[in-house]
């Protein structure tokens, strides 16, 4: 789609109105950003809870035996953070605060092990009772990344499956939610999911749809393109996944590459790896958009995948601006999804460097209730 259609196509789904099923803004944060120097510093202080339905605070980890454990215990109790999170539903009465349990680091090995072992599951599900019941947590967000794979076994579709139908059991009675956050592609969800029977054990499901390049693609590509993000969508339907339990996942944040060649820049161009970290994430292959917007890098969009990238000598990055997520909205609500989320908060403009503070959660949060 060229850009003057796009934004053709923009005005006119404007004149339409969309059923969105339950409005859901899930608001992932990652608590590490408490330890980023300078702007890029981030607390619970920082948090609007009213741009926000969710608030799913990341990450706890498990134990060998299926326990689930803080991975930052000084930072989770001594300071606070735990409480400071649940207690930003005084300011948003309405605000559901999840406890999110996996993400990449973690792994799979021990995941696997716990879903596979009837006294680990039980492990797991009742220190997730406790968890939640201990710290006023409104329920819980799985993010194994990603079953049968990473180390896992071709056991671990039914599995997890099982382990939702045991989690939810026992968080029914008491009220709790129950989500999960899922690898979106096809690549990794027809391996790791079996959709159809996770759908009756959960509130709603998190389609991770980003991080469909990166630099060890050995080439430069978008980390959130549109028409990546419809086949997800319309794959997840077609397995079974009503629209209305799945929330579309858009990224605040961008995917770097170093240029083999800083002449040769477009989308395609052979990389030799990640980009230089940045000031606040210090992290190779990866922007804050908090860190990309500060930068006067030659930016264009790119028509073919709705989304813009950047360059500057042999660095190049491919993210989401306002437009762009506003591309997104559009063409996924018209499919009649839950909601959205975001990864994450800290990584959004939330000082309002660039302009307003949270650009890209206020897009969302205009579109939704327009």
């Amino acid at each position: 789609m060229g850009k003057l259609l796009a934004i053709l196509a923009v005005l006119c789904l404007k004149s339409f109105e969309f059923s969105y099923s339950t409005d859901i803004i899930n608001c992932y944060w990652g608590t590490w950003a408490y330890y980023r120097t300078g702007d890029g510093k981030f607390d619970a202080s920082n948090i609007n809870p009213r741009l926000c339905t969710h608030l799913s605070y990341s990450f706890f980890g498990i134990n060998d035996s299926g326990e689930i454990v803080s991975l930052d215990t000084w930072l989770d109790y001594d300071l606070g953070f735990i409480s400071k999170a649940v207690g930003l539903k005084r300011q948003n009465p309405s605000l559901k605060v999840l406890a999110v349990v996996g993400g990449w680091n973690q792994g799979s090995i021990k995941y696997s092990s716990m879903a596979g072992d009837k006294h680990k599951r039980q492990n797991f599900v009742k220190s997730a009772v406790n968890l939640l019941s201990k710290n006023g947590f409104d329920g819980l967000d799985l993010d194994w990344e990603y079953p049968s794979q990473r180390g896992g076994n071709s056991h671990d579709r039914a599995n997890f499956v099982t382990l939702l139908r045991e989690l939810k059991k026992a968080f029914d009675p008491r009220g709790y939610q129950l989500t999960i956050a899922v690898g979106a592609g096809e690549k990794i969800a027809s391996v790791s999911y079996d959709i159809a029977n996770i759908v009756p054990y959960v509130k709603f499901i998190n389609l991770m749809t980003y991080d469909f390049a990166t630099a060890s693609d050995g080439k430069t590509g978008f980390n959130s393109p549109l028409m990546a993000i419809e086949n997800s969508i319309i794959f997840w339907l077609n397995h079974g996944a009503p629209a209305n339990k799945l929330v579309l996942g858009v990224g605040t944040y961008g995917r770097t590459f170093q240029l083999s060649d800083a002449s040769q820049n477009k989308p395609g161009a052979r990389c030799l790896g990640g980009g230089s970290a940045g000031t606040y994430t210090r992290e190779s292959g990866f922007l804050g958009y908090n860190e990309i917007c500060l930068n006067k890098w030659k930016t264009i969009f790119d028509n073919k995948n709705d989304s813009p990238y950047a360059f500057s000598g042999d660095q190049w990055v491919s993210f989401d601006n306002e437009f762009s997520v506003e591309l997104k909205m559009y063409s996924a609500f018209s499919h009649g999804l839950a909601g959205v989320m975001i990864w994450s908060l800290e990584t959004d403009d939330f000082r309002g460097k660039c302009g307003q503070s949270y650009p890209l959660l206020k897009t969302i949060n205009k579109i939704m209730h327009k």
